[in-house]
C-alpha cells in the first residue's frame, strides 16, 4: 500500500526511554522583527531578535522559500506545538481590545507572538520523508528539507518541513538523526513518503550526535 504524502513538519511521540510525550512545553517569543513565517510542527532556532517580555526569541529553522530549500545545520531549541492567541498575555496581564476566539494557525513575518515549543532534548519526532528513507540509512544522520508554503498553508497552519533522504551520512554537522520507521499500518517502510522517528542532532540543550 502506498503511503499518502501528508508533510507536516515534525510530530513529538516519545522520549528516548519509552514514555510517550504528554505535552509538555515552553512558551517562546516571536519578535516583532521577525523575517520568516512560523507554522505548528516547524522546528525552530534561537533568534537575535531582541525580547520585549523576557521570554527567548525564536525563529523558524528555515525560510520556506522553496521546495529546494534544504536545511544542512543548525542548533534546535524544539518545536512548535501552539501559538497563542495574539491576546493572550503569558504574564496575565489585561491586554487591550476584543478577544477573538480562534486560536492563530501560524505567525506571519513581522509579526509579534508567543509560542509553545517542546524544547525537551531527549524528544523524539514523527516526520515525513518525501523519498523514500532506505533501510540500510536507519542510524545515520540527514538535512532538513522545506516545502513551499503557499495558498492555505497560512490557514492550515501545515509545516513545509520533511527529511531529505537523500545520502545521509554520519555526521554530526547534519540536524537529523534518523532512528527508525514509525510503526504503524498506514506507514509502508521502504516506499516513498515514509514516516520516520528522528532526533535532532545538535540541540541548544545538549551535545552532537554522530551518526552510526
Amino acid at each position: 500500500m502506498a503511503n499518502t504524502s501528508r508533510v507536516n513538519g515534525f510530530k513529538p511521540v516519545k522520549h528516548t526511554n519509552g514514555s510517550p510525550y504528554n505535552g509538555q512545553c515552553n512558551i517562546y517569543e516571536v519578535a516583532a522583527a521577525n523575517d520568516t513565517p512560523i507554522y505548528v510542527g516547524d522546528a525552530v532556532v534561537r533568534s537575535t531578535d531582541a525580547s520585549a517580555s523576557g521570554y527567548v526569541t525564536v525563529k523558524s529553522l528555515s525560510g520556506h522559500a522553496s521546495a529546494a530549500n534544504d536545511v544542512t545545520s543548525g542548533v534546535v531549541v524544539g518545536v512548535v506545538v501552539g501559538i497563542l492567541n495574539s491576546k493572550m498575555n503569558p504574564d496575565g496581564k489585561m491586554t487591550a481590545g476584543s478577544i477573538a476566539l480562534d486560536t492563530p494557525q501560524s505567525v506571519p513575518i513581522s509579526t509579534a507572538a508567543f509560542v509553545l515549543v517542546c524544547d525537551a532534548i531527549d524528544v523524539i519526532y514523527e516526520v515525513q520523508s518525501t523519498a523514500s528513507y532506505a533501510l540500510a540509512d536507519i542510524g545515520l544522520n540527514a538535512d532538513v528539507g522545506v516545502l513551499a508554503i503557499a495558498g492555505n498553508g497560512a490557514t492550515t497552519g501545515s509545516s513545509g518541513m520533511y527529511v531529505n533522504a537523500t545520502s545521509p551520512t554520519a555526521s554530526a554537522s547534519r540536524p537529523l538523526h534518523v532512528i527508525g520507521y514509525a510503526k504503524r499500518v498506514d506507514n509502508e517502510q521502504v516506499a516513498a513518503n515514509n514516516k520516520l522517528l528522528v532526533q535532532f542532532t545538535t540541540h541548544a540543550q545538549g551535545n552532537a550526535i554522530v551518526g552510526v
